[in-house]
């Protein structure tokens, strides 16, 4: 089988993105829901106890500011990261085979083997091959060169990662 070559630059969306479709596959996403839930439910619950007054209906917007993770600063701290690593600076260049990864930048030029990775997450933008908790190569869709290419590589990373 021939290598399957990706070459991209790095690009804060794909980064943003990535950190996104990781929390939605965390716990953390669903006890979010359940806390705007109960936001909610208090908030019903004041009003009809006490009427409309500030320190009641305050419950309804914190509900849905929890419900859509509005208040979370981990997108700052994504984007502070991204722009202070000069790893994200550099052209990616990624050959994917049976044997592993050939991951080599400007800096950078090294061979990974598939049971360092734990499972892959696909989303719309960005593919995640998961090695840890919030730890994850980030494979933007757009570095495929093609959908044939993109499913190509998507069986091969999904039958050589390591069930976790």
């Amino acid at each position: 089988m021939d290598p399957i070559t990706l070459e991209f630059d790095n690009r804060l969306s794909d980064q943003l993105e990535a950190d996104r479709l990781d929390y939605r596959t965390t716990a953390f996403w669903k006890i979010d829901k359940v806390v705007a839930l109960i936001l909610l439910g208090t908030g019903v619950y004041t009003v009809a106890g006490a009427g409309v007054h500030w320190w009641t209906l305050i419950w309804f917007p914190a509900a849905v500011v929890e419900w859509f993770n509005l208040i979370s600063l981990r997108p700052l701290q994504v984007r502070w990261l991204f722009k202070r690593n000069p790893r994200f600076r550099e052209t990616y260049r990624l050959a994917f085979t049976e044997e592993g990864i050939h991951f080599q930048t400007a800096s950078i030029d090294s061979r990974i083997a598939w049971t360092h990775y734990t499972r892959v997450i696909e989303g719309r933008e960005v593919i995640l091959l998961v090695y840890g908790t919030r730890m994850y190569t980030v494979i933007p869709t757009r570095a495929f060169a093609d959908a044939a290419q993109k499913a190509a590589f998507l069986e091969l990373a999904r039958r050589k990662a390591r069930k976790a």
